[in-house]
């Protein structure tokens, strides 16, 4: 499914306590599923000795009420920043707010993310499979099921959640490319890896680009006819903006929404 220039309308509900609201605009009770109120947490981590030999540091969003609602245990969202960005990149963009939001309104579960360092020096982002996840899920409260698993990146890191959903289709369930799409010369690999899903192991993709990104654009709509003839479920979002996270933030409300299908 191909998306024009979306028009994206966020409407967010004010919670007091445990108590359903209803909104000014449609008198429509909307049920409040998660009734915590405080606002999640962004915290450093390090994976000490990974397989590459150095430390490796990343940041984890840790949801409403992660540390007080000791018996949940939560979805996990694998996020990639561009080539030569850090592990901050996204937070910077204001992505833990947006998720702020989205949960405290009742509009997606409570979820993790994990913001991983780039894949410049690591194109199959082996560290960010081999090392990053199993520490990560050894020491945080996340659900073991691919269809609670997803990665999503910009640019460079777009290239890493697609690898590494069709790589690992049994432990994520979507891949979400902002300003990226199918790396030139990576046409067989990428049939090689359509070839070999199951019906039940197929993940699913979002992507985002902007009409003034001429060349992610083109490699977006590449991957787009791949995905159509292998009937992959898709969902693509194209329209005025250019290769900049300010852009990929217009998009990330459905994506994040599209995102949590997964969990229902």
């Amino acid at each position: 499914m191909e998306i024009k220039m979306p028009v994206l309308v966020l409407i967010t509900f004010l919670l007091v306590g445990c108590q359903s609201t209803t909104s000014d605009v449609s008198d429509v009770i909307i049920p409040t599923p998660w009734v915590c109120q405080e606002t999640g947490t962004v915290v450093a981590d390090t994976v000490p000795e990974p397989a590459r030999g150095y430390a490796y540091d990343f940041f984890i969003y840790l949801p409403p009420c992660y540390e007080t609602e000791l018996e949940r245990d939560y979805p996990v969202l694998y996020l990639v920043p561009g080539r030569s960005g850090g592990p901050k990149d996204w937070f910077n963009a204001g992505i833990a707010e947006l998720v702020d939001e989205l949960i405290l309104s009742g509009q997606i579960p409570p979820f993790i993310i994990v913001h991983t360092d780039d894949t410049a020096a690591d194109g199959q982002a082996t560290t960010i499979f081999g090392d990053l996840l199993p520490q990560v899920e050894q020491d945080y409260r996340i659900l073991a099921e691919r269809h609670h698993r997803a990665a999503a990146g910009g640019s460079l890191g777009g290239i890493a959640a697609y690898r590494l959903a069709f790589q690992h289709p049994e432990t994520f369930a979507s891949a979400g490319m902002f300003g990226s799409g199918l790396v030139s010369g990576e046409e067989p690999a990428l049939k090689g890896w359509l070839s070999t899903l199951s019906a039940d192991q197929s993940p699913r993709l979002f992507l985002n680009t902007g009409e003034q990104d001429p060349l992610m654009l083109a490699r977006a709509e590449v991957m787009v006819a791949h995905l159509e003839e292998a009937g992959i479920e898709h969902t693509a979002v194209f329209g005025p903006g250019k290769h900049t996270y300010s852009y990929w933030m217009t998009a990330m409300p459905q994506y994040l929404l599209w995102m949590a299908q997964d969990w229902e």
